[in-house]
């Protein structure tokens, strides 16, 4: 994905794959561009208007952080390839390297990044991931994850504190 949801307010925020993306930027259209249409697109943020005139050095950005193996559990289950396939290919890559003003915890900040974002309407749960639905990573697996998520694991670590 890699869009920007940029808000009115000036403040942005990198999308990430399988962190509340969906329902993030489906409450920025319905605060910011009620007049926007989904006609045709597969997520949201390809609806947003356009982002082009954003500055990474001039504009507040920032990221929603999640547990990394609960995102690839999402991930995998969101996908046609098995579990050994995304630890081979992973189909979303880890948080991209930048500098973030924020980083908001994806299970307990969402409301705060909306907030942040000026968004007027509550957060609805849109495409989330049943539980069942979710494989059950093998010790050997996890430890890939691990490897493969190591930043952002750190990340979302360092934000439980």
């Amino acid at each position: 994905m890699g869009n920007i949801l940029k808000s009115p307010n000036g403040n942005c925020l990198l999308l990430i794959p399988r962190s509340a993306s969906h329902s993030l930027c489906l409450a920025a259209m319905e605060s910011f561009w009620p007049d926007l249409s989904l006609d045709g697109v597969s997520h949201p943020a390809a609806a947003l208007p356009d982002q082009i005139d954003f500055d990474w050095t001039q504009q507040p950005l920032a990221v929603i952080v999640r547990n990394p193996f609960e995102r690839f559990r999402s991930m995998v289950a969101h996908s046609e390839s098995s579990v050994d396939q995304q630890l081979d290919r992973p189909r979303y890559r880890p948080i991209p390297q930048a500098t973030f003003t924020k980083r908001f915890l994806f299970e307990t900040q969402l409301e705060e990044c909306a907030k942040w974002l000026g968004i007027t309407v509550a957060l609805k749960t849109i495409d989330s991931t049943e539980e069942t639905n979710k494989p059950t990573l093998t010790a050997e697996q996890e430890d890939r994850v691990r490897e493969i998520y190591a930043t952002d694991l750190a990340i979302w670590e360092s934000l439980q504190s």
